[in-house]
This record gives C-alpha cells, sequence and structure tokens, in this order.
C-alpha cells in the first residue's frame, strides 16, 4: 500500500481511540467448523486420466459436506469446511475426508481435530467461533494445519 494511503488513514486510527470507551465491534462473520485443505494436483495425478472429477466427502462429527472439482482445474479452491453448531465449544472432533474419481479411491482418512476459540471481531464481540484444520496429504493422511 502507498505510503499516502496509510497516511490517509491516520486520523481515522487516531479518532478511534477518542471515543467514549464503549466497545466498537467489527462486522466479520464466520462459522463454527472445520476446514480441510489439499493440493487437486497431489490427488489428481493418480485418477485413471488425471483429467476427470475428484469427489470430496467430509464429516465432521455427524455433519457432512460434499463437493466435486475438476481434477484438470489449474485453479481450484484447494479447500472445503464442515460447519458445526455455532456455540459447539472447545472440543475435539472426528474427522473423515474421503476423496475418489472415477469410482477409484484416492484417499481415505480419519483424524481428530481440536477446535479452537476464535473471536474474528475481538474478545468481547460476536461472534465467538470455534474452528480447527487439516490439510490432506497422501503420504502422512490428514494433519494438522
Amino acid at each position: 500500500m502507498k505510503a499516502w494511503r496509510l497516511l490517509a488513514l491516520l486520523p481515522v486510527v487516531l479518532a478511534g481511540g477518542c471515543g467514549d470507551g464503549t466497545r466498537t465491534c467489527t462486522l466479520i462473520g464466520g462459522d463454527s467448523g472445520v476446514t480441510l485443505r489439499w493440493e487437486t494436483a497431489d490427488f489428481a495425478g493418480r485418477a485413471q486420466d488425471g483429467s476427470g472429477t475428484l469427489r470430496l466427502r467430509a464429516c465432521a462429527g455427524e455433519v457432512c459436506e460434499e463437493r466435486s472439482v475438476a481434477a484438470n482445474d489449474p485453479d481450484p479452491l484447494p479447500w472445503m469446511s464442515v460447519e458445526l453448531d455455532e456455540d459447539i465449544g472447545e472440543v475435539t472432533v472426528p474427522v473423515r475426508f474421503t476423496i475418489t474419481a472415477d469410482g477409484e479411491e484416492l484417499f481415505d482418512d480419519r483424524a481428530e481435530v481440536k477446535l479452537r476459540k476464535s473471536t474474528p471481531n475481538g474478545e468481547g464481540c460476536s461472534p465467538t467461533l470455534y474452528q480447527g484444520g487439516l490439510t490432506a496429504d497422501p503420504e502422512r493422511g490428514l494433519v494438522a494445519g
């Protein structure tokens, strides 16, 4: 960002400290749940012809989500999430993630993930979310992160 833009924002930032002491919350939203990441190229090459569709299924606890990604898509969205109850708390959730292509199972692993408290608008501002994440690695399975 150019320096003049930062300087233009300086009065706004400084004025924020001159309020009446009440908490000002931003309006960032979000959902409690588990996010799963992967690299499409790690699995697309393992499909029979490498140009089919990857079918993804993620389950966290009793909740499951499914989606499809073109195996040859150069810029797929390499993540998906499973939404859970917003007030689930800091609990450990069992997760299962499968990837198939042309009826062939390319990946199937289970792990547990500890949900961590997240307050995207700051402590004392809603929402309070509980989130966790795993990455699908063809060699190591589901790993934290």
